[in-house]
């Protein structure tokens, strides 16, 4: 077989292959570049995500607001831990600390029939007392959270504060293998177009 029956369909579908890889290649690289517009005549191009990045920023905080995230599951999550053992421990903390001295500021008198064993079964009464409300504590801190945090608009100002390398990074950090496959895909589709091209020019 003359070389030159092999070197031209291979030449078409190599060229082809190249063609499909840097097209792709330029593609995922305009997701972010350039940052800043460029005027080319009448038109401007800048990357994608520059250009729409608070947009970005937008849909990220709904999708995390709307369908991750829920007061509800919060609620739940809560009731469920060991929050009642944090509670214990802080009310602990706060009877031995406080409970004393606001006897004898506000009921000296009664501090006198109080035994150092009544007095600590009167913490535990009031720690107790306290934890059988844990769920509505629970309830009412996190419906509170809800009404005094804008969650949303934390998570907007966030991703808005971050740079655009920044961005760029964390992005292809996440999905740098996909994105390889992509332009490795594109370099197939190129290289099947530049075999049917060759095979189209022997009857053409």
């Amino acid at each position: 077989m003359p070389v030159e029956k092999i070197i031209r369909p291979a030449s078409i579908i190599f060229i082809g292959a190249l063609i499909g890889w840097i097209t792709n290649y330029i593609a995922i690289k305009m997701l972010f570049r350039p940052h800043n517009p460029i005027g080319l005549g009448m038109f401007k191009i800048q990357g994608l995500i520059p250009k729409r990045k608070h947009e970005l920023a937008e849909k990220i905080a709904n999708i995390v607001v709307n369908d991750l995230m829920s007061i509800e599951d919060i609620k739940e999550k809560l009731r469920n831990s060991n929050v009642s053992e944090r509670i214990a421990f802080i009310i602990d903390d706060i009877l031995d600390k406080k409970l004393n001295d606001v006897l004898d500021k506000y009921f000296p008198f009664a501090k006198m029939f109080l035994s150092p064993d009544a007095l600590k079964k009167l913490k535990v009464k009031i720690r107790d007392e306290i934890l059988s409300h844990k769920n509505e504590i629970i309830d009412a801190i996190v419906e509170y959270s809800e009404d005094a945090i804008d969650i949303k608009e934390i998570i907007i100002k966030n991703v808005d504060n971050l740079s655009l390398d920044e961005l760029e990074t964390i992005t292809y950090s996440l999905t740098k293998k996909e994105l390889k496959h992509i332009e490795f895909i594109g370099a197939i589709l190129g290289a099947i177009i530049g075999f049917f091209q060759y095979m189209i020019s022997l009857y053409w």
